[in-house]
């Protein structure tokens, strides 16, 4: 009993922290990653209660689960800063779409040198001016057919989740290459840190007054709001190494996915 209201107390205060900040880091260690997932969980559905950008949608369920980076695959020593599934900036059918994600690294792993890096939207949009809301959300609409291919009276259904992408589409100044190019991998725009710093820079954001790091050790728990935040990595992880769960909403229709755009975008206002 005393073990079971300890849990409720820390979910409650991880879970406002979370929602505060945009991100909370668990130090004290899992003993396995069933048990990092049922905390992260534990955590998700506190905060769903008091969620604003979730509230009316339907119950929080697990959208994805990865271990990555894959054996063999290319690694290299940074991340683009990314909203995990995306936005979906052009509605057309039922998609996933994650809410929290949780990070977690076995204890029997050996120490990481990699840092998430952690860009909470709020304080990095407010830097600048932004034009009305309705008219960023007719310049995602637009982005997304054009990346999608089929034309602005017809849009295809979009999503998005290179956060430097979706911040130029709505600044409608848009320099990168259609992410349908060939031989365009997601997450491959910027051969470096600093080249995604400068293209935030030439937009009036500057990543490092907000950005913060977080080096996640073996046994701990990294939970970030997936929809007010972006997230990336400094340093090159060994294969395998990092656990991630993705909560959110299964299979959310048409209305609603539009009803969750339109409640992101109020950040840059």
């Amino acid at each position: 009993m005393l073990e079971s209201q300890s849990i409720q107390v820390d979910r409650s205060a991880a879970a406002a922290e979370l929602l505060g900040t945009g991100f909370v880091h668990l130090r004290a260690p899992q003993n396995s990653e069933g048990l990092a997932w049922s905390c992260a969980r534990a955590v998700f559905r506190e905060a769903a209660r008091e969620d604003a950008i979730g509230a009316g949608m339907p119950p929080l369920g697990v959208v994805g689960q990865f271990t990555v980076p894959p054996a063999g695959a290319q690694r290299r020593d940074f991340q683009a800063l990314h909203i995990d599934f995306g936005l979906p900036v052009a509605p057309h059918c039922p998609t996933d779409v994650a809410r929290f994600t949780a990070l977690y690294i076995h204890r029997d792993r050996p120490p990481t040198t990699a840092l998430t890096r952690i860009v909470p939207l709020g304080p990095l949009l407010s830097q600048r001016a932004w034009v009305e809301p309705r008219v960023l959300l007719d310049r995602l609409r637009r982005y997304g057919a054009a990346n999608a291919g089929d034309g602005v009276e017809r849009p295809a259904g979009y999503v998005e989740g290179i956060f430097a992408r979706l911040v130029e589409a709505v600044d409608d100044s848009l320099v990168l290459p259609r992410s349908g190019d060939a031989g365009l991998l997601c997450g491959m725009e910027f051969d470096s840190v600093g080249q995604e710093r400068n293209h935030f820079a030439e937009r009036g954001l500057d990543l490092n007054a907000v950005e913060q790091r977080v080096q996640l050790c073996p046994g701990q728990l990294l939970l970030l709001d997936n929809l007010a935040t972006a997230h990336g990595r400094l340093g090159t992880r060994r294969p395998l190494e990092l656990h991630q769960l993705c909560v959110g909403f299964r299979s959310l229709d048409v209305p609603e996915q539009s009803v969750l755009v339109r409640r992101v975008l109020e950040v840059f206002s």
